[in-house]
């Protein structure tokens, strides 16, 4: 199956603030630097957002062609969001303390 047959790539990515500063697996490190034939830290001080869009088209779409993502990432907005701790969800209920009623 070639990329063409598989569905679109998204123009926005979303990840956390963790990922986004996160150093890349030495993989992502040799696949950019095979792509770009360009050293990391050029690469990084020049095109920081991109690189953070590769890393999370790769995270998402594993099997597709890395130079396509690259190339995809270089059109991709990244949205850097904090997770919620609650999950969207209230704490759990704690029953009231017989000592104190609260």
């Amino acid at each position: 199956m070639t990329d063409a047959e598989l569905e679109p790539l998204p123009s926005l990515v979303t990840v956390s603030t963790a990922f986004s500063q996160r150093l890349p697996s030495q993989r992502v490190l040799d696949l950019i630097s095979k792509v770009e034939d360009m050293p990391f830290g050029d690469l990084a001080s020049a095109q920081p957002f991109r690189l953070v869009a590769f890393r999370a088209l790769i995270r998402d779409y594993p099997l597709r062609d890395p130079t396509s993502l690259w190339l995809h990432a270089y059109d991709t907005e990244v949205q850097v969001e904090d997770p919620d701790p609650t999950n969207g969800k209230l704490p759990t209920p704690v029953p009231p303390s017989p000592i104190t009623g609260g």
